[in-house]
């Protein structure tokens, strides 16, 4: 991305060969979590299950087959979704197993990307429940237990997402400056 490009440097090694060889070289701040390694581990594995629940809850609602997704009101948040979603698996599996120094692009793509995401999730999926509640009070007529089986669906996937949007607030994503670093690290 050209957004980090100023955080590298390209610098020229020889190989065992002795043949040039171009390899870009970091050289822009680290940033570290607020957070120690166990809770890192723990944070991983709770939201790489709960980003599996969302997921799996989400592609489940579709195939129920109630008539409130043939409604505007309920199919465009259901569908809506599916973008956070997205960008918060790609954060999810990001995700790092042990904590160390991260690149910027790493804690931007990482950390950045899951709380944006999560921010947009929360609010997409609160109006699919509200779609369906207002078609369950005017329009819902036979097959009544399609549109609550639906409902219990997304109100499980938005506890689900309220978890995880809970789960991320405490941490934090603080810049260690490239001489803060390496004094660290001699220690």
């Amino acid at each position: 991305m050209k957004k980090y490009i100023d955080d590298y440097e390209v610098v020229i090694q020889k190989n065992s060969k002795g043949r040039e060889k171009r390899v870009a070289v970091y050289k822009g701040a680290y940033y570290k979590l607020n957070i120690d390694e166990v809770a890192l581990k723990k944070f991983r594995r709770i939201s790489l299950i709960l980003l599996a629940l969302i997921v799996i809850g989400q592609i489940a609602a579709g195939f129920i087959g109630n008539a409130g997704m043939y409604t505007f009101f309920v199919a465009l948040p259901y569908v809506f979704t599916f973008l956070p979603l997205y960008f918060m698996v790609d954060g999810g599996l990001r995700l790092p197993k042990e904590k160390r120094h991260l690149r910027r692009d790493e804690a931007e793509l990482i950390f950045g990307r899951m709380k944006v995401a999560s921010k947009f999730l929360f609010p997409l999926l609160c109006l699919g429940i509200v779609g369906e509640v207002v078609y369950l009070i005017w329009f819902a007529s036979g097959a009544l237990w399609l549109e609550l089986l639906f409902l219990a669906v997304e109100i499980v996937i938005l506890a689900s997402a309220f978890g995880l949007l809970r789960m991320q607030k405490p941490i934090e994503v603080t810049e260690v400056f490239v001489e803060q670093m390496s004094v660290e690290e001699d220690t």
